[in-house]
């Protein structure tokens, strides 16, 4: 295969700025609909904003942090506009995100030298249509997780291309958090010292397996660079609706979602052991009266989490406030997705990856920021000293940052 991966690096917060020039250079973080951070700026990012969190939790880690509210319109019409300039090429196009996607070069590439006058072209035609304050960075690479590596460590403007005789030693030092698996796997592997690609891909396919499931075998092939999975256009068909039949009429909306939560956990648990997830459910319920009510959910990464998806469903249906009594549900699948990391700030503006540095440390790190160097731990220095005193000592975790 022959794959691109085009990404605006933060996109939701870009339009924000370039809608409201004061907020460039604050700490900004766009509140979706289900009420979660959908992005982070950089500098909300610096202090440890993250997406998926609540208001509550964001501002508690940057109290300077400016929340916006998702612009629904302006983003669907942005991400129209950049859809549409990858959708003219007559290729297939899977957006992954809003303000990335997946391009298949394969009908009209034949080796690196192709991939990279198209590559080239594909950005300047992006930049054209959304500003140089949007413009992509691209990777290119045999297969789709090597492919968004490379765009996400190629700065806004660049190009990333990786060789397939380059894919194991490109993604060896990455961060495991590129993985598209849940934050308690991927802290599990950073408790037993995996904290990069490399060292991930050197797991045992038995160990993956058996740790983490599918979903964990799936992950290894693509941290040792091997991605089959074809670029699929979003227009696929979804599964079939879930439509479940109550006992009896009732009016208690937690009973009605639980029984219909049981009918969609095996379809969450396939997505699951495929690295996928859903963008959007809409929920349709049929009352005693023979009326219909419903209720929608976009989530900010494609979602696989039971208990997240019910209670964001729990959150909307609350809000509609559905009269009388329900007999049946129904849920539509109208958008499903891979999964991606959570955290898109994974790599510094100049395109070099992140050292990998333990949780304590990127903790202090934050602190510092706004409090000074404080932090302390203690480091060996000399451990055969005859006096005590001397074998260890202190170190500052963090060095301040002056304001």
């Amino acid at each position: 295969m022959s794959v691109a991966h085009i990404r605006i690096h933060d996109f939701l917060p870009g339009l924000a700025v370039r809608a409201d020039s004061a907020l460039r250079g604050r700490p900004l973080a766009i509140l979706g609909p289900d009420e979660r951070i959908w992005a982070a700026s950089p500098e909300a990012r610096a202090c440890g904003v993250q997406a998926e969190m609540r208001s509550r939790q964001a501002r508690m880690r940057c109290p300077d942090l400016v929340i916006r509210d998702l612009d629904e319109a302006l983003v669907a019409r942005e991400q129209s506009a950049f859809a549409g300039v990858l959708a003219a090429t007559g290729l297939d196009l899977e957006t992954q995100a809003p303000g990335a996607a997946y391009l298949d070069l394969s009908p009209v590439t034949h080796g690196l030298a192709d991939a990279r006058t198209l590559c080239a072209d594909l950005g300047r035609q992006v930049r054209a249509e959304l500003g140089e304050a949007l413009q992509p960075a691209l990777g290119w690479d045999s297969g789709k997780f090597t492919a968004q590596a490379a765009a996400l460590s190629a700065a806004p403007g660049r190009l990333r291309l990786v060789e397939a005789a380059e894919e194991r030693r490109f993604l060896g030092p990455l961060s495991i958090g590129l993985l598209p698996l849940p934050p308690l796997a991927l802290l599990q592997l950073g408790w037993l010292g995996i904290r990069t690609l490399g060292d991930f891909a050197r797991l045992p396919a038995a160990a993956a397996l058996q740790r983490f499931g599918p979903a964990g075998k799936l992950a290894l092939r693509l941290a040792q660079g091997h991605d089959e999975r074809p670029v699929r256009p979003n227009a696929r068909a979804q599964p079939a609706p879930i439509e479940i039949e109550l006992d009896g009429p009732t009016a208690r909306h937690d009973l009605a979602l639980a029984a219909l939560m049981r009918a969609l956990r095996p379809v969450l648990h396939d997505l699951d052991e495929r690295l996928e997830g859903i963008r959007r459910i809409r929920v349709e319920a049929r009352l005693l009266d023979n009326t219909r009510c419903e209720a929608q959910c976009a989530f900010a990464q494609p979602l696989c989490d039971p208990e997240h998806v019910r209670a964001a469903l729990e959150q909307q249906i609350a809000n509609a406030a559905w009269p009388g009594e329900i007999l049946s549900l129904r849920a539509d699948l109208l958008e499903i997705g891979e999964r991606y990391p959570t955290q898109m700030g994974l790599f510094e503006a100049e395109g070099a990856p992140i050292p990998p540095v333990s949780p304590a440390r990127a903790f202090a790190l934050r602190l510092a920021a706004r409090h000074g160097g404080i932090f302390f731990g203690g480091e060996v220095r000399d451990p055969s000293h005859p006096i005590a005193e001397r074998r260890a000592c202190l170190v500052a975790l963090a060095e301040g940052v002056a304001a």
